[in-house]
């Protein structure tokens, strides 16, 4: 949320940097609309997640090769949860895709 006036400075490049997200966003969720899904392999591997809450829906796990949070296996919760398709593996946040291994509390293979 962007606060603009009651003595506090407008941060117009946080605004632009906000749009921008939010123009992906409504870009890839028209694609999946359409019938299109290429997230490709470069998004991040969120494990042992579930879905969790704080005042908007979101997941938490341990994440693996995320693009801007240094190490491997880190804990982490997401941004908020805009589209989560189960059947295929896929999860939309506002600020990117995730790829799906196992929900929480699942077994590990053998």
């Amino acid at each position: 949320m962007f606060e603009i006036g009651n003595g506090r400075p407008a941060d117009l490049l946080a605004l632009a940097s906000e749009v921008d997200r939010l123009q992906r966003l409504a870009t890839d969720l028209m694609l999946f609309t359409d019938g299109h899904l290429n997230i490709g392999d470069h998004a991040p591997v969120l494990d042992n997640w579930m879905r969790t809450s704080r005042s908007a829906a979101c997941l938490t796990g341990t994440v693996w090769d995320h693009p801007t949070l240094p190490g491997a296996g880190r804990p982490i919760v997401t941004s908020d949860l805009c589209l989560l398709v189960e059947d295929m593996g896929v999860a939309r946040t506002m600020s990117r895709w995730y790829r799906l291994g196992r929900p929480y509390g699942s077994k590990h293979s053998s």
